[in-house]
């Protein structure tokens, strides 16, 4: 039915249909049809007709309101208003919390009688003690000794009986009363609907033209719109309306599972998404994954260089200031020296996206409520050949680390996250992976596999160089690697050796068996063995660090 009262604004029912999630922030969709009131008699253009949608979460940036449609009419404006809805009023309720005010008050009361009680209880003791004698000797005179001191006891013990009397009686009323608080309360509690949060609600401002021509155009953004709607002056005008905005307290982030079958790891990735917007995303809704953040990716350990140097004598102490300086005078001729400028990031400043956007959309729907709770969603399985070799540095480690390189064959650029791995169906530990576009390769770190390894200082020798003054260490190692598994297995072994940073300290003689695939300048060594089950590798290698004697290096270790 519709209205003919164009003063009252119609209510929009719009449900979710779609949902925008990005990292940080999600942009909802909302949709719907409504019937609209048109003039009576010419069917002339009728303006100032409100559409209002209710019940939108109080988190929304009213900024981000967008609306558009399809139908005969023209959007005029948006607008964004906050619906508070206090505490309702409860008659009942404010009567029952008279009485509990009331009985709060007489336990108090009753507190204070029985404080006044003890303070008598507390008189008679002292009067006992000081009093009873003179009180005895003053009866005696009329009565004789005896019988006046048994007055004065019998005196003292009943005012004392009558104290403990009212008290008791006085704790059996507080008990009562904290019987009949506690009910109340407990009806209380019962009586007490939950309360109802704080809402937006978006209103549209609409223009409607109820012969609109049948070529105009459907709404956009700007709010033009077509004459896609029956416009029956009887029916009234249907226009279709949809609602978008942005709620920032909500996001997603990627994440996998990675399982190594023979050489094929089989990609599990999977989006944890979660909001507390105030209102359940439906499984019927759209969901689309969007980002565009880059992040960095994890390493496998490496090795930093070993620069070894002399130490160098602590510089002397400055010279105390002059009267000129302590004063902040300035020699003639000198200027003040000016700060550097450094730069600040201030607050409200946007970061620097060098990665383009994407988006994903799950091949199925799920529902996520509005618990802040992480909730997964797939996104994509994919297989992967992998190239598998093992990592070890024995001077850190005598672990081998499992590696895969892969090729990233799919047509999805992997996104920043981490990485849970498993071997079959055993968990073997998790990693990290950056982001990998279609075509890059990466590396997948898939945990320890194995402690075959072995590093051990062979020779050490210290002396003097014939003919001179330098103080000389010669140092000899070997690395053995046995592969303990019934495949062959490619490891890669890196060491290093030192790295001088003063003229008068030399590294010299290098020797290795066999030589290294690779050398760098900062001393990093690498070498590649193909090992066969059961078989057993073994590098070695030596140099000779020289130095003035009489002087401490630093930065060396065996």
């Amino acid at each position: 039915m519709v209205s003919d009262d164009l003063s009252q604004p119609v209510q929009l029912d719009a449900p979710i249909t779609g949902i925008v999630v990005h990292p940080r922030g999600a942009r909802i969709i909302r949709c719907g049809r409504v019937r609209l009131p048109v003039p009576a008699g010419d069917g002339s253009a009728v303006a100032g007709v409100r559409v209002e949608l209710d019940g939108l979460p109080w988190e929304l940036a009213p900024d981000s309101v967008r609306v558009g449609g399809r139908g005969p009419a023209r959007v005029l404006g948006v607008d964004v208003v906050a619906r508070t809805h206090p505490d309702p009023a409860d008659t009942a309720g404010a009567d029952l919390a008279a009485r509990r005010r009331a009985l709060v008050a007489e336990l108090s009361a009753v507190a204070d009688e029985d404080d006044a009680e003890q303070a008598r209880r507390g008189f008679l003791d002292v009067a006992a003690r000081t009093g009873a004698a003179a009180l005895a000797r003053s009866w005696a005179s009329t009565t004789g000794a005896g019988e006046g001191l048994a007055a004065a006891e019998d005196l003292l013990a009943a005012r004392i009986g009558e104290v403990h009397a009212r008290r008791r009686a006085l704790a059996e009323r507080q008990a009562e009363l904290e019987r009949h608080i506690a009910a109340l309360d407990r009806t209380i509690e019962a009586r007490q609907a939950p309360r109802i949060p704080d809402t937006r609600t978006v209103v549209v401002d609409l223009d409607l033209d109820a012969d609109a021509d049948a070529d105009a155009a459907d709404t956009d953004t700007d709010g033009e719109a077509g004459p896609d709607a029956d416009t029956t002056a009887a029916e009234g005008i249907e226009v279709e309306l949809e609602v978008s905005y942005l709620v920032p307290t909500a996001g997603w982030r990627a994440g996998y599972d990675a399982r190594l079958d023979g050489e094929r790891v089989t990609l599990t990735w999977f989006a944890l998404i979660a909001q507390r917007s105030g209102e359940d995303w439906p499984a019927t809704a759209d969901l689309v994954l969007s980002t565009a953040r880059p992040a960095a990716h994890a390493e496998l350990p490496e090795l930093t260089p070993q620069f070894v140097d002399l130490r160098q004598p602590p510089p002397p102490p400055a010279a105390p200031p002059t009267v000129m300086a302590a004063a902040g005078a300035m020699p003639r001729g000198r200027g003040r020296t000016k700060a550097k400028s450094v730069g600040v990031a201030r607050a409200g400043e946007p970061e620097i996206d060098f990665a383009g956007s994407a988006t994903y959309r799950p091949p199925r729907r799920a529902a996520v409520p509005a618990d802040g709770g992480r909730h997964r969603v797939t996104v994509a399985v994919i297989e992967f050949d992998a190239a598998l070799d093992h990592l070890t540095v024995p001077r850190t480690s005598p672990d081998a680390y499992l590696r895969a390189t892969l090729t990233n064959t799919s047509v999805h650029t992997l996104l920043p996250g981490k990485v849970s791995i498993f071997h079959g169906g055993d968990f073997a530990g998790s990693g990290t992976i950056g982001m990998v576009p279609p075509g890059a390769e990466v590396e997948l770190h898939l945990g320890v596999d194995g402690r075959g390894v072995e590093r051990e200082l062979v020779r050490r020798a210290t002396g003097r160089r014939v003919g001179g003054s330098n103080r000389r260490i010669e140092a000899a190692y070997r690395v053995e690697v046995t592969n303990h598994t019934p495949r062959p297995i490619r490891t890669v072994v890196r060491d290093q050796i030192p790295v001088s940073r003063h003229e008068s300290v030399t590294v010299r003689d290098f020797q290795a068996r066999p030589e290294p695939d690779e050398r760098t300048d900062v001393g990093l060594l690498s070498w590649t063995l193909e090992l066969g089950p059961g078989a057993t590798g073994r590098v070695e290698f030596s140099f000779r660090l020289e130095h003035p004697r009489g002087t401490e290096l630093t930065g060396w270790r065996d």
